[in-house]
């Protein structure tokens, strides 16, 4: 297997449950600003890169040059990062004078961006049955490649993976070698976040019917296809999901040697792009797991199981993902027996 490229630059990013980027810069930028602070940030930017000094505009907002040389380069490398600058990397977000000479792309890339402002909105969410229903169809029906987007929108659904870690799926993770589901799977360790194998279940109709469909068109492309009959003609070791280029989605590590950090910021623009084309408020990565988490606790999943499934192992990072809300103590011991 082809070893991830390294992605160097001298910030210190995590990446939460969802697959998404937060944290903060080495320059002690807080990164998870209200509402208002990020659109400060922005006109910021936009002043910046419309050829004022760091200066300058620290003089009109009353702050010291290096806030504002903090704050742009810290929505600058999120630009990055989250959405994509045509023409610049990571590094490239530290020179004044190249976020200057990419002005457009930075604007183009500013349409694009939906901040994560708050834990609450990263939430989002929870999906009803509905919410389901409406979110196939529309996905089915908006997207330029229906097949693929619907398999990913069902992994999410029923899963609960993260989005990096659908991204280093395999065909053999999904199949066996005559072709048939591998119905309880496992995410390797190489594939998950935390670097620890567990189960990874394939057992929702709907979902098995949506990957089988997008295999097959696989196929009829020749994209990941075997040199030998098994797995449908797939390559085992070939990637679950594809771009629409028929190429794997690109990882990249960062942050300091020695650090296993990694960031497939091609699997999460097409997530975006999908929860964009339902047009569900609220709906993220992360509100899915959420469904998931509420869905298996609804069904009497214990804390440790929904634990297990969704790869966190602190019984509070469970809690979290959970509703918040308990029916009255009286409610629940009336007519006990």
């Amino acid at each position: 297997m082809p070893k991830e490229p390294v992605l160097a630059n001298d910030f210190s990013w995590r990446i939460d449950s969802a697959g998404t980027n937060i944290g903060s810069m080495s320059t002690g930028c807080a990164p998870d600003m209200d509402t208002d602070s990020i659109l400060m940030s922005i006109a910021m930017l936009k002043e910046v890169i419309g050829g004022k000094t760091y200066d300058a505009v620290a003089a009109e907002h009353g702050v010291t040059r290096t806030a504002i040389e903090r704050r742009i380069k810290a929505l600058a490398l999120r630009l990055s990062r989250e959405v994509g600058i045509d023409g610049i990397n990571d590094e490239g977000v530290a020179f004044v004078q190249r976020l200057r000479s990419c002005r457009f792309a930075i604007l183009a890339a500013l349409e694009r961006y939906a901040p994560l402002t708050s834990q609450e909105k990263r939430a989002g969410r929870l999906l009803t049955d509905d919410d389901i229903r409406l979110s196939v169809q529309r996905t089915r029906s908006r997207s330029p490649c229906p097949r693929r987007d619907v398999a990913l929108l069902y992994m999410l659904l029923t899963t609960g993976a993260r989005p990096l870690e659908i991204a280093r799926l395999e065909v053999r993770d999904y199949l066996n070698a005559d072709g048939s589901v591998r119905e309880a799977s496992v995410i390797r360790a190489e594939a998950a976040v935390n670097r620890k194998a567990r189960p990874l279940f394939f057992a929702s109709e709907k979902a098995r019917e949506a990957i089988d469909d997008y295999l097959a068109d696989r196929v009829r492309g020749g994209f990941g296809v075997g040199t030998i009959d098994a797995c449908r003609g797939l390559d085992p070791s070939s990637r679950l999901f594809l771009t629409e280029a028929g190429l794997p989605f690109e990882i990249v590590s960062y942050g300091e040697q020695g650090q296993m950090r990694f960031l497939c910021r091609r699997i999460l623009d097409t997530y975006r792009k999908i929860f964009r084309r339902i047009g569900l408020s609220g709906v993220s990565a992360l509100s899915v797991r959420r469904t998931v988490a509420t869905r298996l606790f609804e069904r009497g999943a214990a804390e440790e199981q929904i634990g297990e499934i969704l790869g966190i192992s602190e019984k509070k990072s469970v809690r979290e993902l959970l509703p918040k809300q308990r029916p009255p103590l009286q409610s629940v011991v009336r007519e006990l027996v």
